[in-house]
């Protein structure tokens, strides 16, 4: 039995698809791509070690003790440190402040009362951008003397914050203020200790490299 001839209808519905097949080829199904986005690291929080200088102005606000005599001063401070996270740094520094200057009918500087601080904190900054304020807590030993003698000598602590303003990665200002409490052992054994609370304001300049 034959089968029936095709009509110029179907003939023309097959020749689409058998064209559309050829055409369009096996569907393959679309496969997703991982993408990797490159961050570029923060220049203002990297591991490194800094150096750097700052004018100190000493207020006294309280002591007590045989060697209770100083008045407001001012000084300077050297400090190197290091930063090792991203949020924490460690920081060593000499400060002396100069007290009671005491002048001649001249007008010439005679004496002088120093107090030298040899210094270890530690900086917390919560923020990382290019302006990072921060918290600083340390120890430090402390003397206490003039240019030929050191009365007394001991331990202290500061405690305060400040801010580092960035001006490119390898160079800051800041601004910093603290809280000291020292503790001064007199040389003579029969005198008392002395106590002295004080606050320090300082403006820095730090290389970092």
């Amino acid at each position: 039995m034959k089968g029936a001839a095709m009509t110029p209808k179907r003939r023309i519905l097959l020749a689409l698809a058998i064209a559309t097949a050829t055409l369009c080829g096996p569907v393959t199904p679309a496969h997703a791509e991982w993408v990797y986005i490159h961050r570029a690291p923060n220049p203002y929080t990297r591991t490194h070690f800094y150096m750097g200088a700052s004018g100190v102005a000493m207020v006294v606000v309280g002591e007590r003790g045989p060697n209770s005599f100083l008045d407001n001063g001012g000084g300077f401070n050297l400090f190197l440190g290091g930063r090792v996270h991203r949020a924490v740094a460690l920081e060593f520094g000499w400060q002396p402040t100069f007290h009671n200057n005491e002048y001649d009918i001249f007008g010439r500087r005679i004496d002088t009362i120093g107090l030298d601080a040899l210094t270890a904190s530690v900086k917390v900054f919560p923020v990382q951008g290019a302006i990072q304020p921060y918290f600083i807590a340390g120890g430090g030993a402390y003397l206490l003397g003039d240019r030929l003698n050191v009365f007394a000598s001991g331990p202290g602590f500061q405690i305060g914050g400040g801010v580092d303003f960035w001006l490119s990665p390898w160079l800051t200002l800041g601004l910093q203020g603290q809280y000291r409490g020292v503790e001064l052992f007199d040389y003579d054994a029969r005198s008392d200790n002395t106590y002295l609370n004080l606050i320090s304001f300082q403006g820095d300049f730090t290389g970092h490299f």
